[in-house]
């Protein structure tokens, strides 16, 4: 397999050198990174609180999205986009609906407009401290490496906001791209490595983390 991997780089070169230079300042920007990650299965194992939770997540983390950039003789450079928001914000809202029996949704802080006959026992709100998305490209072996640390606060208040608790989640996601074959290198040189899979591990780690500190809401609240 190192052989043919070898000869694929030798045969790919010269063409690759002339595409990047078709591109202009050797620079392209991908189509946003696919971002689709799983519920955690183990989430349907935490008892469900009989609670109607308010639930608010911050405009910074439902529209979070950074751009990375790869620079390597193989790709080229290259601007990844990584729309993180909006999947971590629809993890956090499907977490809530398990671990909850009933989940009202906050458009803002003053929103208090709720369904008839409906009151709140408490309200979450959800904020991104911190997105660190760390890329490689281990040209010896033609691995990509995809890392991202991922930490959120929540925060619990009683129905009048006032704050009760608040707590700091992280998760750390890795992700690993392996060229195999000749199409895989191919790709890689029109659309990149697959660096989806580090985030996906890391709202899967982080949405199972915040099921588990949440487990403390009802005795908070002394419902």
């Amino acid at each position: 397999m190192v052989i043919t991997l070898k000869c694929i780089k030798k045969k790919t070169s010269l063409v690759l050198l002339v595409f990047l230079m078709l591109g202009g300042c050797f620079s392209t920007q991908k189509p946003p990174v696919t971002i689709a990650p799983s519920i955690d299965k183990r989430l349907y194992e935490i008892p469900q609180q009989p609670l109607t939770m308010g639930i608010y997540i911050d405009p910074d983390l439902r529209n979070h999205e950074q751009i990375e950039k790869v620079s390597n003789h193989i790709i080229g450079i290259q601007d990844f986009v990584f729309p993180v928001g909006k999947p971590l914000a629809e993890k956090i809202r499907e977490t809530c609906q398990i671990i909850f029996r009933e989940v009202i949704f906050l458009n803002n802080l003053d929103d208090t407009a709720l369904p008839e006959e409906k009151s709140l026992d408490g309200i979450l709100e959800f904020r991104l401290k911190d997105s660190d998305i760390r890329l490689k490209i281990e040209e010896a072996v033609l691995h990509a490496v995809g890392e991202h640390k991922l930490s959120l606060f929540v925060t619990l208040y009683d129905a009048k906001w006032n704050k009760l608790w608040e707590e700091e989640v992280f998760a750390e996601g890795i992700g690993l791209d392996v060229v195999t074959s000749h199409i895989e290198w191919e790709w890689w040189i029109t659309s990149g490595p697959k660096f989806g899979p580090a985030v996906d591990m890391a709202i899967e780690k982080i949405t199972f983390h915040l099921a588990q500190k949440l487990t403390v809401v009802k005795k908070i609240l002394n419902k």
